[in-house]
Order: C-alpha cells, then structure tokens, then sequence
C-alpha cells in the first residue's frame, strides 16, 4: 500500500468514526508532503473534517459553512474518485451537508445532522 493510500485510509477510519479533528491531523500529515492537486485535494478533505469538527463539537454553523465552501471549491474541480477515493457520491453529499448548514446558519435548523455527513471512502486498489 502505498504511503499516500495509507495516509488517506487512515484519515477515512477516523472521519467516518466521527473523530473529525483526528482525521484532519491524519490528513495534514499527508498534505504537508504534497504538491499541486493532490495537495489541493487532501486540503479538501482536511476542510471537510474541519467543518465536522465545527459542526459537532464547537457548534459553530458560521466556520462550518465557510470550510464546506473552501472544500467544494477544491474537491469539485478534481476529477471524480481522484486519488482511490470514491468522490461520485461523496461530493454531492458534501453539497447537501453544505446546504443544511446554511439552514442552520439563518435559524432555519437547530443544528447539522450527523447523517448528513458522508463517509470517506477508499477505491479498491490494483491487485498485488
């Protein structure tokens, strides 16, 4: 497995747990190492996480709109499941967790569902 999968795989049990803030340390470890889109798109992720974080832990609908915003902007200029990660249904949830959060960022919902959030994962590898 290479080191990027390993990373990204990591990153994904900790997001799809929950434990966002862990798996947005995960991630930056990987984005740190990165250059060009694919570091763009694992700062995607790391917003994404982030924006969990703000969501379920600080309740903060302000910082979670603005991170889903900044994640889109990168992760839907990517090609779809770049990188092993499946992003055909992922992304067109995260645009759904985003529309909810601007719900509840106007008073319109008393906060973000947790089953909004989808999880991260991982293409099949080549065979070895």
């Amino acid at each position: 497995m290479s080191a990027m999968r390993e990373t990204l795989a990591r990153g994904a049990d900790l997001f799809n747990r929950g434990l966002y803030w862990e798996a947005h340390e995960a991630w930056e470890e990987l984005w740190l190492e990165l250059e060009d889109e694919p570091k763009l798109f694992v700062q995607g992720l790391i917003q994404v996480a982030a924006a969990g974080h703000k969501a379920f832990v600080q309740k903060q609908p302000r910082g979670c709109v603005k991170l889903l915003t900044s994640a889109l902007e990168k992760l839907d200029r990517v090609p779809p499941d770049s990188y092993e990660v499946e992003t055909r249904r992922f992304l067109p949830a995260v645009h759904r967790m985003l529309d909810e959060a601007r719900r509840w960022l106007e008073g319109d919902v008393t906060d973000l569902h947790r089953a909004l959030v989808p999880p991260v994962v991982l293409l099949p590898g080549p065979e070895r």
